[in-house]
């Protein structure tokens, strides 16, 4: 039976690196994203003192958070401007991401940290407007995370911010949109390993995080079902 689940689990993790890494070949951009979150999840998971069960399990959750974007037609992956219907669309992407990943046995907890990645503590994100502790804490984290790469990365729609500026940006969100006694650790973390070492998103190696056999391999134990 041991065997079976190591099978199967190996099985698994071939689905999803396959989906990440074809990702990646259709959206450079998302998979860099994935990249860079991943990192800072796992990096703030162990500033708050999260196991390292939780902090693979983040990291996990960083790459595979947006993978719900699979779905979507190649003109709003390329689009420059976006109407009011493709955003509709892009919103769900966190429940299709979540659908996707909660097939599979032992990624329940990996999928709830994609669906609720978007919900925002006051009560005004999205899918499920969850308010405060309510969200779970790896979604949290990832808010945080994606939040700080999107704004400092040079591929976005707008000019990147600074990290000094993108910090600000998180503190006068922090306890509306963002957890903020997350945010301060994370500010913390980033003020402490400098803007060089660790703040610069864009330097991410996306095949270095993607090699997650290891890390997903633990998630996906019967255990953990």
């Amino acid at each position: 039976r041991l065997a079976r689940s190591m099978h199967l689990a190996s099985l698994q993790l071939g689905v999803l690196t396959t989906l990440v890494e074809t990702l990646a070949l259709r959206d450079r951009t998302t998979a860099r994203h994935a990249a860079a979150v991943a990192r800072y999840a796992r990096e703030l998971a162990h500033e708050v003192g999260s196991s390292e069960a939780d902090q693979d399990l983040v990291h996990t959750a960083g790459l595979l958070h947006d993978i719900g974007k699979f779905a979507l037609p190649d003109r709003i992956l390329k689009a420059e401007v976006l109407s009011d219907e493709d955003w509709a669309v892009i919103r769900r992407h966190p429940q299709d991401g979540a659908t996707l990943v909660g097939r599979l046995d032992g990624y329940g907890p990996v999928a709830d940290a994609i669906l609720y990645h978007h919900e925002h503590v006051d009560g005004s994100g999205y899918p499920a407007g969850l308010i405060g502790n309510e969200i779970p804490l790896t979604s949290r984290i990832l808010a945080i995370c994606s939040t700080y790469d999107t704004l400092t990365a040079r591929e976005t729609y707008r000019s990147p911010m600074t990290p000094q500026d993108a910090m600000a940006e998180l503190r006068r969100v922090a306890g509306r949109q963002l957890d903020a006694e997350l945010v301060s650790s994370f500010i913390a973390m980033l003020e402490r390993e400098g803007p060089v070492t660790f703040a610069h998103g864009d330097d991410v190696d996306f095949e270095a995080e993607l090699a997650f056999e290891r890390r997903a391999r633990k998630i996906a134990q019967p255990s953990l079902g």
